[in-house]
């Protein structure tokens, strides 16, 4: 993914995490060798957008259909215990690692105190994973666990834990902002200062037309700022963000399948605006960035094709029909994803000078026959050709199981917080969420009132 080295057949070399060298031969002196021949070596995969507190809820909204996810999902958010942060954040990062995903950046609606926040943060650290903590500053005063009454206590204990783990070579703040249309404009303003004062990068949902536009006039745009699923978003508007700066996190499956978004990608690709890929929930989806790939690919040439239709063109490939090949989209889930997070300096492509967040793919049995290395990492592969994931040069997961995680005892912490969060565990009454609350939910897409 080095567009100055290009793709090679040769050896990689790696000392404390570095990438030293790359060439077709390096001579080994005393370096430990890692025979791969016949395999795809690349960067990890970077997850721009997923809610990592969902982990231990896996399935229960795979049926939800448009905003149905808002009213059975988002409420659960306040029930979730510091414990339960820790598992979710803990199993969660591990499934990520395990299907390749070396980069995350998780949105946490469920940051319910300090303490929810630090628990996400040593989950992350401690599963071996590269990744942002979005801390949210989404007030949510009907939660059972609600520790902050003010956005200026969120501020501050923000700013004390980006104090915290400043030094830290893997894991990092960032801020996970309210929905525009959740709050005032005067609020949104002072969310955005607040991240900018800390050097943190930010994401935000955007489902409504016209927040780019109110963001612009407000001179609030910036590369800092991450739009996700924006498919309401126009012309005017992407223009705005490749002038002014921002990117977009393109999470397609459950744009496709749950809120039937029509994907506005293509274009902001051809403009230049950055794109990046999430799997946004736990709750509904596996953690494969690869299946998210194959899904993007499939979505974006159906939208392009509908526009050969309706302009009566041959559907004959041009500049700009198909939207991207594959190096474009595994750009976006790598050397680009690094970019909209600011760590493209570090991560992102198997480059000397960079951390060594690496892949092995193998080919067997079959090669790549015909194709390209790319064509075969995107539609060729699965999980079962991922033999090696290295993190900060150290590896993390062989043959598709981590390497020091004990998976029953996930699994089990995991269950225990499923049965908690949802009132299955004996001391957990919660009051039941009935079709009121449900439908306040869905009306203001995540909000509760």
């Amino acid at each position: 993914m080095d567009e100055e080295l290009g793709e090679l057949a040769g050896d990689v070399l790696i000392e404390d995490g570095l990438i030293l060298d790359i060439a077709e031969s390096i001579p080994t002196g005393g370096a430990d060798i890692v025979e791969l021949d016949g395999a795809v070596v690349m960067p990890g995969l970077i997850d721009s957008h997923i809610h990592l507190w969902q982990s231990a809820i896996r399935g229960l909204a795979a049926q939800c259909w448009g905003r149905e996810y808002f009213g059975l999902v988002h409420p659960l958010s306040g029930r979730v215990r510091v414990t339960d942060m820790y598992a979710s954040t803990y199993g969660g990062a591990i499934e990520l690692l395990q299907s390749g995903t070396t980069t995350v950046f998780d949105f946490c609606h469920a940051t319910n105190s300090a303490e929810h926040a630090e628990a996400s943060l040593r989950a992350l650290d401690e599963s071996g994973i590269r990744g942002l903590f979005g801390f949210c500053f989404r007030h949510r005063p009907e939660a059972p666990i609600e520790g902050f009454t003010t956005l200026e206590e969120r501020f501050d204990v923000l700013s004390r834990l980006v104090d915290q783990w400043s030094g830290h070579e893997r894991v990092g703040l960032g801020v996970a902002l309210n929905n525009i249309d959740h709050v005032s404009p005067e609020v949104h303003a002072q969310e955005v200062a607040a991240a900018r004062r800390l050097g943190l990068r930010q994401s935000l949902h955007s489902n409504l037309p016209g927040q780019v536009t109110l963001s612009a006039k407000m001179g609030l745009l910036g590369d800092d700022l991450n739009w996700v699923h924006a498919g309401p978003i126009d012309d005017d508007e992407i223009g705005m963000l490749a002038e002014q700066g921002g990117s977009i996190a393109f999470t397609p499956e459950v744009e496709a399948a749950l809120m039937g978004v029509a994907p506005r990608v293509g274009v902001a690709h051809r403009r230049g605006v950055p794109v990046s890929i999430g799997t946004d929930v736990p709750s509904a989806l596996n953690g494969s960035l690869i299946t998210q790939l194959r899904i993007a690919r499939a979505v974006t040439r159906a939208v392009d094709m509908q526009q050969e239709r309706a302009q009566n063109r041959p559907g004959t490939r041009t500049p700009t029909h198909p939207s991207f090949d594959t190096m474009d989209l595994l750009r976006m889930a790598t050397i680009d994803g690094a970019r909209v997070l600011g760590l493209e300096d570090r991560i992102g492509s198997v480059t000397p000078g960079k951390r060594a967040d690496l892949l092995v793919i193998e080919t067997a049995p079959f090669g790549l026959a015909a194709g390209r290395a790319d064509d075969f990492v995107v539609y060729q592969a699965s999980a079962r050709n991922l033999t090696r994931v290295y993190v900060d040069g150290r590896l993390v997961v062989r043959d598709g199981v981590h390497v020091t995680a004990d998976l029953r005892e996930v699994r089990t912490r995991l269950d225990e917080t499923r049965d908690w969060v949802l009132g299955r565990a004996a001391d957990s009454e919660w009051p039941v969420i009935d079709d009121e609350m449900r439908a306040r939910y869905e009306a203001g897409q995540g909000k509760a009132s």
